[in-house]
């Protein structure tokens, strides 16, 4: 009982008379109030829907070991529906570890068919967002965003959608969604710090979002490849005053070409030190031979060498 007592006491109280184990009785409009009351409440904060995250999966793991008691039978509603709501608020983090999948199978028969009927709430329908991709951020959903209820709860939904996007892409040109990491979470910090309000954080998040298809054509524009620009992003920052556009994308073209020709397979691997060498002295002698100051080298050739772990981990697959 302490186990299911720790999660009741991280959830909004109920009328008198209401118990969450109940929901299957609710008709559906209020059991979507329901939910959707507690996924706002527990996204408030981080730290809330994790406490509640923790608490949820030592419940399971209590209940898996007493759920064909009699006594404890009656419990299985109000357990399915934390369960419920776990899976749902999963949807703001990274996702769950193997361990907490091996927690849960325990009394995942719980979630059985006769909750499909009841056509359980998806988390990001019930905050207003139709689809869990970065192509809904736009000025028309920025105007919608401001008039809408759940703001934390869309707003730690949109961060998600928006960070997963950043996250694949990062390997492909790790300066650039680097700092579009970093700016969505300076910004995120100034909005729990309420330096900002909610829809200046959308505001960001939608010129991250125009960035990131602003790079198609930065690609044509530049005569460059995907995997080149994000060379060319790596060192651009230190040798841009040196060189005009077109002499510097040719630098980049003989970098990548360089750096490619020297892989080996597992030349990431600590065994294959001197592959990951033998790379870095030839990147170095190309921009020697390029014109690059002597004092750049080291720096621009760690710069390539990180970008081409990324890009090329798993070589020759990546190629």
């Amino acid at each position: 009982m302490q186990a299911l007592s720790d999660v009741r006491d991280l959830l909004p109280e109920l009328s008198a008379g209401k118990s969450y184990g109940g929901w299957r009785a609710l008709p559906n409009i209020e059991f979507e109030d329901l939910f959707l009351r507690c996924c706002g409440h527990l996204t408030e904060t981080d730290e809330l829907r994790d406490d509640f995250l923790a608490a949820e999966a030592r419940l399971n793991s209590a209940f898996s070991l007493v759920n064909h008691l009699p006594d404890c039978v009656g419990y299985a509603d109000e357990v399915v529906f934390y369960q419920l709501l776990r899976k749902q608020l999963l949807k703001t983090t990274s996702g769950p570890t193997p361990k907490d999948e091996e927690k849960a199978k325990a009394v995942r028969e719980l979630l059985d068919r006769s909750i499909e009927s009841k056509g359980v709430v998806d988390i990001f329908a019930a905050a207003g967002i139709e689809k869990a991709d970065i192509s809904i951020l736009d000025e028309k959903f920025l105007e919608e965003f401001k008039s809408h209820e759940q703001e934390n709860l869309r707003l730690k939904l949109l961060a998600k959608i928006l960070a997963d996007e950043i996250r694949v892409r990062e390997k492909m040109n790790i300066t650039k969604y680097r700092s579009f990491k970093e700016m969505l979470e300076q910004t995120l910090l100034k909005y729990h710090n309420r330096a900002i309000q909610a829809a200046d954080v959308v505001r960001v998040m939608l010129e991250i979002r125009k960035d990131i298809d602003n790079e198609a054509a930065r690609s044509k524009a530049l005569n460059l490849t995907p995997e080149e620009i994000a060379f060319y992003d790596a060192v651009a920052a230190k040798v841009a005053t040196l060189f005009d556009e077109k002499t510097l994308c040719d630098l980049i073209r003989d970098v990548v070409q360089t750096v490619k020709k020297n892989l080996k397979v597992d030349w990431t691997k600590p065994h294959r030190e001197d592959v990951k060498a033998g790379v870095r002295a030839a990147v170095k002698n190309v921009l020697r031979r390029r014109g690059v100051k002597k004092e750049l080298l080291d720096a621009l050739a760690d710069k390539v060498i990180v970008q081409a772990e990324a890009l090329y981990k798993e070589w020759p697959l990546a190629a």
